[in-house]
């Protein structure tokens, strides 16, 4: 863990490796509150920006050298492809070969439908750290430990409500794993 964690920060602005630490001692709670694997939880946290702060030029370079599509939605808003592309590196640079891991990180900022615990640990983790200060984290703070469905449920609104707001794109997938969540507590409920 400590090498990853050299290779990690070597990768990243301070304030973005501090970002990471948080994250990494978040998912570890969230993970210990819902049965999932700490060692996964943690290396899944501690990779899951390390793409985040190369420039555009550089990330596409390199989804394009690995074979990552990038679709329009990711050529039009970059912040999308560090999620693939620290998945990519995550399995080329440090060897890891758990593709539950490598989907915590490939979809830790836009989710998908059947997501596994640890990728719902990821992403609220990384929604919900100590240094996150916005309105609403609170909220979703308050249901990460009890119940992490509804955490996620409260994490996407709030990003669908703020794309929105800013007339910015909104990936697709976003919005299918919210109503994915849904439909799965409708049908938990009987209410089909």
């Amino acid at each position: 863990m400590a090498s990853l964690q050299r290779w990690v920060q070597a990768r990243l602005s301070p304030s973005r490796y501090a970002h990471t630490s948080r994250v990494v001692r978040t998912a570890r709670e969230i993970a210990d509150a819902f049965g999932v694997k700490a060692e996964e939880a943690e290396v899944a946290a501690l990779l899951h920006d390390c793409a985040r702060d190369m420039s555009r030029q550089v990330q596409l370079r390199l989804a394009e050298g690995f074979g990552i599509v990038i679709s329009d939605m990711e050529l039009y808003n970059p912040v999308l492809l560090h999620a693939p592309l620290g998945a990519e590196l995550a399995r080329r640079e440090c060897g890891v070969h758990r593709e539950s891991v490598l989907n915590a990180i490939r979809f830790h900022t836009t989710g998908r439908p059947g997501m596994s615990l640890l990728e719902k640990v990821i992403f609220v983790a990384d929604y919900i750290e100590p240094g996150r200060d916005f309105p609403g984290v609170e909220r979703v703070r308050e249901s990460a430990l009890v119940d992490l469905d509804e955490a996620m449920l409260r994490a996407l609104d709030q990003t669908i409500a703020y794309v929105l707001e800013r007339a910015q794109l909104l990936h697709p997938i976003t919005l299918e794993t919210r109503n994915d969540l849904i439909l799965r507590r409708l049908k938990r409920e009987g209410c089909e």
